[in-house]
């Protein structure tokens, strides 16, 4: 596994004792807690949830607050509400 770590960050993080060994264990504890969302949500949750984050990038590139989008919601719930 490779990627690419920004300069400003290598610059940084250039010797500290022991952080091969800090990202390894990083990623054995990363590795270990998707073992856990897989086994305890659906793969249908997941899409739900990565369409979600993804609607939500979206909305802050474009520049949409969360109050604007709290605001939608909130009209979107009374309109349904009302309809019970």
């Amino acid at each position: 596994m490779t990627f690419d770590i920004p300069a400003e960050v290598q610059s940084e993080v250039e010797g500290i004792p022991g952080l091969d060994m800090r990202v390894a264990l990083f990623l054995r504890h990363e590795a270990q807690l998707e073992r856990v969302r897989r086994e305890r949500h659906s793969a249908e949750a997941r899409e739900i949830a990565e369409r979600a984050m993804r609607g939500a990038e979206e909305d802050k590139a474009a520049g949409r607050s969360r109050e604007d989008a709290f605001a939608e919601f909130r009209k979107l719930h009374t309109e349904v509400t009302e309809q019970l």
